[in-house]
């Protein structure tokens, strides 16, 4: 067994996790409560340490942990690698409605593996990013990307 860092040297983690408060929500205290608990550093530690999940660490002390190191025997290499990830990983994507953008790229994928036209699946693709950046607005989507962009890892170096 062993672990690396895919080609170039800058991983990025997988889309889809992430807590938040809604605006509407009747109890953003007790939301934002229960957030602030499920990443407190003894709860986080339990929760990177799942074996049906092992969510990527994120805290120093979960690189560096002794419990976690002792999991299993390669655990040390995979903890390595995941901390030099997070130092050299890219950002994800982080616009105005990036989940939709990336919901439509998923469906298209799909229906490529059914054996669709690649030129006709792109071409809806690129319809689909058009409306979803015209209904948010074009300039506003222009900043939320240029503010993404000036981050450190935003883009390879």
């Amino acid at each position: 067994m062993g672990y690396a860092l895919p080609p170039g040297g800058h991983p990025q983690l997988a889309a889809g996790f992430s807590l938040a408060v809604s605006a509407d929500s009747a109890n953003k205290e007790a939301a934002y409560l229960f957030i602030q608990w499920l990443n407190s550093e003894d709860i986080s530690m339990e929760r990177v340490q799942l074996p049906y999940a092992l969510r990527d660490p994120f805290r120093e002390s979960h690189f560096t942990s002794a419990e976690y190191q002792s999991r299993w025997p390669d655990a040390p290499a995979y903890l390595e690698t995941l901390q030099e990830g997070a130092v050299t990983g890219l950002l994800d994507l982080s616009i105005l409605q990036t989940d939709r953008y990336e919901e439509a790229l998923r469906q298209g994928l799909s229906r490529l593996w059914g054996g669709e036209d690649p030129q006709v699946i792109l071409d809806d693709i690129a319809a689909q990013w058009d409306a979803t950046t015209e209904r948010i607005g074009v300039d506003k989507q222009k900043e939320a990307y240029a503010d993404w962009a000036s981050k450190p890892n935003a883009y390879p170096n």
